[in-house]
C-alpha cells in the first residue's frame, strides 16, 4: 500500500465517484480503479459496493473500517511531509476527560506553550479507560486519567484528589447546605461516571446507573439538561464552582458524601525531554491546581 492508493480511495469517497476523483487527481478513471483494486487485492478485502445500476459510491463494512485506517495514514503522511517545514517544533499530545481539560488545566496549557519553546501542543478529549491504550500505542504522550492501572513500561503518578458534590438548578433563597442521600430520586439523576469507587458508592444509594433516566459524559450536556429542571448531578468541585459562579446551580454536600475522584498522570517510562519539561511545570503549578480543586466551603 502506498500514498497514491490511499489518496485515490479517500478522494473517491469524498467526491462520490471514480470519474470525479480521476479529474481531481489528473489521472484516468481506470488508474483510480486500478489503485483501489490494488488495495483490495493486497489485503483480501472489498472496499466498495459495485452493484449495477446504482449511482454514487457506497462503502462495504470492510470499506468503512478501512476508511478510518486511511484517514490515519493520510494524517501521518502529512505530519511526515511537514517535519522539515516545522524545523525543531515537537508535537506533544495530552489526553484527558472533558472536565479536567476545561475546568482544571485550561490555564496550565497556556503556561506550557508560553514556557516551552518549539512545542506544538495537541489537547485531545478521551474517556479515562482509553488513556492507557493510547499511551501504549504512542498516540498520546501524556494522559490524565481517573482510573488507576498498573502496566509494564507505563509510569503512573497521583496528581490530585478532588471532592465530588451535589448540584441542582439554581434556586434563589435556598438555605440548605447538606442533603440526605435518600431524598434524591434516581430517576432525576443526570448520571456521569466518575470511576469505579464512585460507581460502588452510587450503587449503594441508588442501585444501578440504569435507574438514572439520563446518562451524559460532558459538562456541556449537564448544563443543557439541568437549567429550569428538578434534575440533580454529582460533579467535581471544580465544575460545581464554575457553574455556581455562572449562577446555573446550587451546590450541596451529601450526608454520605461520595469518594474523591483521583486524577493520575500517565506516561510511557522514560518519556522525551518535552514531557519531562511539562512534568516540571505541573510540579511547580500544584498550588494552583490545589486551589482549583479545594473543598467546597462557599
Amino acid at each position: 500500500m502506498n500514498f497514491n492508493q490511499i489518496e485515490a480511495f479517500l478522494t473517491t469517497i469524498r467526491l462520490g465517484s471514480l470519474s470525479k476523483a480521476a479529474n481531481h487527481l489528473y489521472v484516468s478513471q481506470s488508474t483510480v480503479s486500478q489503485r483501489l483494486h490494488s488495495i483490495e487485492k493486497e489485503y483480501g478485502i472489498l472496499l466498495l459496493n459495485r452493484d449495477r445500476g446504482v449511482k454514487g459510491i457506497s462503502l462495504t463494512d470492510e470499506g468503512e473500517r478501512f476508511y478510518q485506517i486511511a484517514l490515519e495514514y493520510e494524517l501521518l503522511h502529512a505530519e511526515a511531509k511537514n517535519m522539515k517545514m516545522r524545523s525543531g517544533n515537537m508535537t506533544i499530545t495530552i489526553g484527558a476527560v472533558d472536565s479536567v481539560h476545561n475546568y482544571i488545566f485550561q490555564n496550565l496549557y497556556k503556561k506550557i506553550t508560553e514556557e516551552i519553546l518549539n512545542i506544538r501542543l495537541a489537547v485531545r478529549t478521551y474517556q479515562s479507560n482509553e488513556i492507557y491504550s493510547l499511551i501504549e500505542q504512542r498516540k498520546i504522550d501524556i494522559g490524565l486519567s481517573l482510573q488507576e492501572r498498573i502496566l509494564r513500561h507505563i509510569h503512573l503518578k497521583k496528581l490530585f484528589a478532588e471532592q465530588l458534590v451535589l448540584v441542582q438548578c439554581r434556586k434563589r433563597g435556598e438555605q440548605r447546605k447538606v442533603i440526605a442521600n435518600e431524598t434524591l430520586l434516581p430517576e432525576n439523576q443526570l448520571y456521569i461516571y466518575w470511576g469505579i469507587d464512585y460507581q460502588i458508592w452510587q450503587e449503594k444509594h441508588w442501585g444501578s446507573s440504569s435507574n438514572s433516566h439520563i446518562q451524559i459524559d460532558t459538562v456541556k450536556m449537564l448544563q443543557e439538561f439541568i437549567v429550569d429542571s428538578n434534575l440533580w448531578a454529582i460533579v467535581p468541585v471544580s465544575v460545581a464552582r464554575s457553574l455556581y459562579k455562572d449562577e446555573i446551580v446550587n451546590v450541596y454536600m451529601l450526608e454520605d458524601p461520595p469518594p474523591d475522584r483521583i486524577c493520575y498522570i500517565v506516561e510511557r517510562e522514560g518519556g522525551n525531554r518535552y514531557s519531562k519539561k511539562i512534568n516540571e511545570i505541573l510540579r511547580h503549578s500544584m498550588e494552583e491546581i490545589e486551589n482549583i480543586v479545594r473543598p467546597w466551603n462557599e
